[in-house]
């Protein structure tokens, strides 16, 4: 199995940035959605996993000097953040030609997952 191309793994990353950044709640957030791990509103808030990958792999984020495998893993949660916010109209994924299911099978086919 050959390694994914580092340009393309960070070229994947734009598309789960758009869509997080448009999940969240930031109104009152009281760090603009920059986690801080010693508030512990930030600690309990529920958007936590959705802070926590934007401020390790957002636009100013240096993603290029990061591993393949980092790349990979952030890859991978990104995948299970998109795959959660599916609703069940996406059973038929192979047929849905929607960005979430588009972006889905692109990002399965690079890291060869099923």
């Amino acid at each position: 199995m050959s390694q994914p191309d580092k340009a393309l793994l960070i070229e994947l990353l734009d598309y789960p940035r758009k869509r997080i950044v448009q999940s969240m709640e930031l109104k009152f957030c009281p760090h603009a959605g920059f986690f801080n791990s010693t508030d512990l509103q930030c600690i309990h808030c529920h958007q936590g996993m959705e802070c926590t990958w934007m401020n390790h792999n957002d636009e100013l984020v240096a993603v290029e000097q990061k591993s393949v495998q980092e790349l990979r893993q952030q890859l991978l949660i990104a995948v299970d953040f998109i795959d959660s916010s599916l609703t069940p109209h996406h059973l038929s994924r192979r047929n849905c030609e929607c960005e979430n299911c588009v972006w889905l099978r692109r990002v399965q086919k690079v890291l060869n997952i099923a």
